[in-house]
Order: C-alpha cells, then structure tokens, then sequence
C-alpha cells in the first residue's frame, strides 16, 4: 500500500455526443405471449420495499430483473425455493435484481419477515402489495408466479419458477433447459440468447380479489395514510435533535403543515433528492416521493388533516431509540479531538478535522459511518485519507480547532477519498469482498459544512470505521474526471457556460458510487460512459444545481465500464448578474480554485477493477498504476482539483 494516490484530473479529447433516443412506448402483447418492446408496463411501476427503499422493478444495466409474486397462503414449493437461493449466488450481483411481492392484503410487516426467515425466502428485496396494484399492472393471473424482465424493460419470461426436466430421448438441447423456467431464461438473457421457452402457465392460486374503489372513497387519515409517509421520507430529519428546522413527529405537528407538506412535496422540494428520475443506474437510499405518495397528501390537506384512529399495527415512530451505529459498533471510531463551535449566525462555515487512527498496520475499511455531534448544525462532511501530515500542519497553524477548508484537502497529495455524507444518508457495506485501503498511521482528515442554527451551538462530530475481518478481494479507490484546470474559465455576464470533459477508462471496472462537485455558478451537471461501440449509457443528472444539496450516490448495483470507456461531464454555469447565487456582484471571470469566488467541475468516481483478486498469493494493489497507465497524475498542487 506503499503508492502514494493523488487525486487529480486533465483535459482529456473532447468527445461529441447524444443521448440515445427513449424506447417509444409499446403495449405488451399478452395473447401470443411475445417479447414485448420496452416497456413491458404500459405504466412505471414504482413503490416501496418493506425497508422503505424506492422499488422500480428496473434491471441493471445488461442483467435482468426477476419479480416474484407470491402469496402466504400458497406457500412456495421447497424446490422453488432451492432455486431462488441458487439464484442469489449462481449470477453476478451486479447482473441480477431480485424482488419479490407479496400479495397478502392484510398481512403485517412483521409477518411477512418473519415467513422470509422461517421458510428462507432469498429476496433480498421484498414489497407488500396491499391495494393490488402491482399485481394488476404485471397482469399477475395465479401465484407465485415470476416475471424476468431485461435492462430495456422487455418482458422475456413469465411463468412458473421451476419448468420441466426435458423427457430422454428429445435430443439436444440448449443450455439450461434441463431446468427450464426462470433459471434458463435468465441464462439466455444474459448470454444474449433467445429464451428457451418465454412462457409456462404457473401452478398455484389466484391473487386476492380486492375492490378498487375503496382508495377513491376513503379520505386518508394521519394514522393510516400519512404517518407512513412521514416516517420514512421525513422524520430522519424532522425530528428533536435533528437537521430539520422542525419536527414531524405527532399528528398535531403534521396537520398544521398539511398544506405545506402537500406544495413542497408536489414541487418535490421536499424530501431533497437531485438526481433526475429515470436517467442513470437505480440509486440507493432515493428519498423522492412516490407519486401515489404526493396525491395522499395532498388528498389529506384537502380534507382538512384528518387524523383517523391509530392502527394497532402501526410502525413505531422514527423518533424512538435506535441503536447508536446503524452497522453495529465500529471496529475503530476517530473523532474532533475538541468540540468546534458554531456562531448563532453568519455565513456557513467549512471546517476541515484532523482524526489520526494510530493503526499500527495497513488494513481495509467494509464500512464507514458518520456520526454527526450536532445535527442541528453539521449540513453534510466529505472526508480523505492524509499519509504525508498535511492536514496536521495546517491545523497547526490554526489556532482554532481544525482549520478553514472550503474545497476540501485545498490541492494537497492524499491517499484516498472516504467520500461524503448528508442527512439522511444510510450507511452501508461496501459489498462482499469489497475493501477500502486505510494504511497504517494515516489520519482521516473530514471536512464538516456548518449552517448556523440562530443560537451559539458545539459540534464534536465521530466517524466509525469497520475494518474487513476476511480478505478483500478487490480494493474500492476514488477516481475523478474533471477538465484541464489550468483552462477552466468562465466569463463575466454569460449566463449560459458550457464546460465538458472526459476520462479515459483504459482498463475494466465497475462503478460503486459517484459524488458530482460544482459551486455556486452551476445550474445543471450531467455525466454518461460512451462505450466501445457507440452506444452511451447515462450516469446522473441534475438540472437543478444546488451547492448546499451535493451528496455521495451509492449505485444499487455496481455498473460494469468496459476497458476502452470514456467518461465525459457537462456542466453548465450561470455567472451573470441574474444568478441570486453568484458571489460576485458585479460579475467577473472565475477560474478554477478553492474559494467561494472560484469554481470547479469534478464527478468522483468510486470503482473496482474488474478481475482483481487481492487473495492470491503475493498479488498486490495496482489498480491506480493501471488506470493510469503507470502514469499517476502527478501535477502541481496548486493545478489539482480539490473535494468539497
């Protein structure tokens, strides 16, 4: 672990262009049981899991999705399940989404959980399907019954889980058929082959009728409706202690806010979330509203905020005790070495932290999450690994605790990126076999945005560490793609700035998460993979800029970039006077730098190598050597873009 990692970026051969067209919509042909054209649902099918994540049904990118219906009351054959299990572990996690739906309309969260561990359900991702909606869009006849859907949102494959044996005798056939039925049909996607058989008529009970009148009849109440929705879209941050500037906690709080609650969420202003629905891999931990959400509460202001009677099943509030770390207790938790305070009031504050592990040797990090000291104050962190005492220094020389940091590690070499945090932000693991690389004695430096509250607050935020107990087998580093800095400039007046540039992807890789850096000019950035071949495949979008909303997006699955990719970024900014956010007044060039009068165009990049295995004998970490041809971009400090 001995190369030292910089974090830098280079003006790379523009390339041009376009996105590719949408698929036209196509109904899907149920009575010959053909593949149907994208998409297979007239309508996007969008609700959410028992976990409260957002769940389209989408496949990833070249992989499949596979949908379950099921029912409690018509188990699911022992075979069946061995073939879900089989599934889960056969397929590369980043080339299959499995989702099941259960179709009980009064069955409880915590029944539907307990049968998931019970009879060893392997979904890792279930949805409950109380009103019968999905089951209607998906023209769901008998359960269970399994749908397998392909990236362009094409059915391939409705029918039983398991097919039959083909009979001795038959003569040659195609690879899996021996197990036709899902199993075989996901192969041939996935090989790009036609599927053996894209229907078996499924063998079990019809899905509950249930009148489709009721929803339109019954107003929503706060217990029933309402409080759901609040609980995992809103009291995160709506709650005592919290980031929110009030709590959402209790029905008296809610109903005086209904009207607010229904125009903010119909203007999706609230819950924040910047990417654009629909272009790019699915994210995790989407805190955007459902539309059937937004109509709800609207529906409920309209009717003057009524509060129904509480349900004797009703989740627990988001406000009750839960466990300190979300992951457990950390293996090592770093922390301000002294409470920092926050003035009543003045500008926001960036404040970078310097947290030395004392780890006597090199090790790699599962898991990293933040532990805000006061979320009333702390807006978002973004954290580094420092090996050089860089940030030690400049802490030093600051009399007060850490030291002033708009931009991040300000140009210095680092080790590597820990990437960022928001409210709301849910940590998680890596993934299986999935390392960050902490060497011995290196410091974690965090950069903490502060916004003043109205009233003197101290903040001592922690960071809890999970080190890796079994071998990585692929190390996670942080890339950047940004354009030549020495270049970037945008000039006074213009209100409409166009800035691209790309990043060469020389070797193959798969993309865990990505982190979009602009400042106060910008109003919209894009990113997409031209791939070898021609054909583009989005990253993110955001139309709507918004410096104090940047946030770390973790993919739901890694995307693979094939060797040869390239990664390009658009940003467009504003530097006219007519920009409320521009910090100067009147406007002049801005180049690129670390101030609040400087800006930057940056996309960090969290990838793997494909192929790595760090298990074997005497292999060692050269993913940085490779990418970069063994060229690190060694350039001068004050050349190199800086984090947030």
């Amino acid at each position: 672990m001995s190369l030292p990692r910089l974090t830098a970026c280079g003006l790379l051969a523009l390339m041009a262009g376009a996105l590719a067209a949408w698929w036209a919509n196509a109904p899907a042909d149920w009575e010959h049981l053909q593949v149907t054209e994208p998409p297979f649902l007239k309508q996007g099918v969008v609700t959410r899991s028992l976990d409260g994540e957002k769940l389209d049904f989408q496949a990833p990118v070249a992989g499949v999705a596979v949908v379950l219906f099921y029912s409690r009351e018509c188990p699911l054959p022992a075979e069946s399940l061995t073939t879900l299990a089989r599934l889960a572990t056969d397929f590369p996690a980043n080339r299959l989404f499995l989702a099941g739906v259960c179709v009980d309309p009064v069955a409880a969260r915590e029944t539907i959980e307990k049968d998931k561990q019970e009879h060893k359900i392997v979904l890792p991702t279930i949805a409950h399907d109380r009103d019968g909606s999905i089951v209607r869009q998906f023209g769901v006849k008998r359960v269970p019954e399994v749908f397998v859907l392909d990236d362009a949102g094409r059915l391939r494959y409705r029918g039983r889980i398991n097919g039959q044996p083909p009979t001795p005798g038959d003569g040659e056939h195609e690879p899996g058929t021996a197990h036709s039925g899902v199993r075989s049909a996901i192969e041939a996607v996935l090989s790009d082959r036609p599927v053996p058989a894209i229907y078996l008529e499924p063998v079990g009970c019809p899905p509950p009728e249930r009148p489709r009148i009721q929803e339109d009849i019954i107003a929503p109440t706060y217990h029933r409706d309402v409080a759901p929705i609040l609980q995992h879209s809103c009291q995160p941050c709506h709650q005592p202690g919290q980031s929110g500037p009030f709590s959402l906690t209790t029905y008296t709080q809610a109903a005086k806010r209904a009207g607010d609650l229904a125009a903010v969420t119909e203007q999706r202003l609230m819950p924040p979330w910047k990417p654009v629905p629909g272009i790019g891999p699915p994210l995790k931990h989407d805190r955007t509203l459902l539309a059937s959400e937004i109509k709800t509460l609207q529906t409920w202001a309209a009717a003057g905020a009524p509060e129904g009677q509480p349900e004797t099943d009703e989740p627990p509030p988001a406000s009750i005790p839960t466990p300190e770390w979300s992951l457990g207790p950390p293996d090592l938790v770093v922390a301000m070495d002294q409470p920092f305070r926050v003035p009543a009031s003045g500008d926001d504050l960036y404040r970078c932290f310097v947290m030395p592990t004392a780890l006597p040797q090199d090790r790699f990090l599962t898991a990293i999450e933040v532990k805000p000291g006061n979320p009333r104050v702390v807006h978002h962190t973004f954290g580094y690994v420092d090996t050089r005492g860089l940030g030690r220094q400049r802490d030093a020389d600051d009399p007060m605790p850490g030291y002033p940091c708009f931009s991040g590690f300000t140009g210095d070499q680092i080790f590597g990126l820990l990437g960022g945090w928001t409210p709301g932000n849910d940590a998680h693991p890596f993934g299986a076999g999935i390392g960050l690389e902490l060497p011995r004695n290196a410091d974690v430096v965090m950069q903490v945005h502060y916004h003043p509250s109205g009233k003197a607050e101290s903040d001592c935020t922690r960071l809890g560490l999970y080190l890796s107990k079994t071998p990585v087998r692929q190390a996670l580093e942080w890339v950047s793609a940004c354009p030549d800095v020495g270049k970037f400039r945008l000039p006074a007046d213009d209100p409409t700035i166009q800035v691209v540039a790309n990043l060469n992807v020389p070797i193959p890789v798969a993309l865990h998460a990505m982190t979009p850096h602009m400042h106060w000019l910008g109003r919209r950035f894009r990113a997409t993979v031209l791939l070898p071949g021609g054909r583009i495949q989005p990253l993110i979008a955001i139309d709507d800029w918004d410096f104090n909303r940047q946030d770390t997006y973790y993919l739901r699955e890694p995307l693979s970039i094939p060797a040869g990719s390239i990664i390009q970024i658009e940003g467009l900014y504003d530097n006219s006077s007519r920009n409320p956010h521009n910090p100067n007044q009147p406007p002049q060039d801005v180049l690129w730098g670390e101030a609040t009068t400087d800006d930057m165009l940056i996309l960090f990049l969290a990838l793997t190598q494909d192929g790595q295995d760090l298990t074997r004998p005497g292999a060692r970490n050269t993913f940085m050597e490779e990418f970069f041809q063994g060229k690190p971009p060694a350039v001068q400090s004050k050349e190199r873009p800086s984090a947030r």
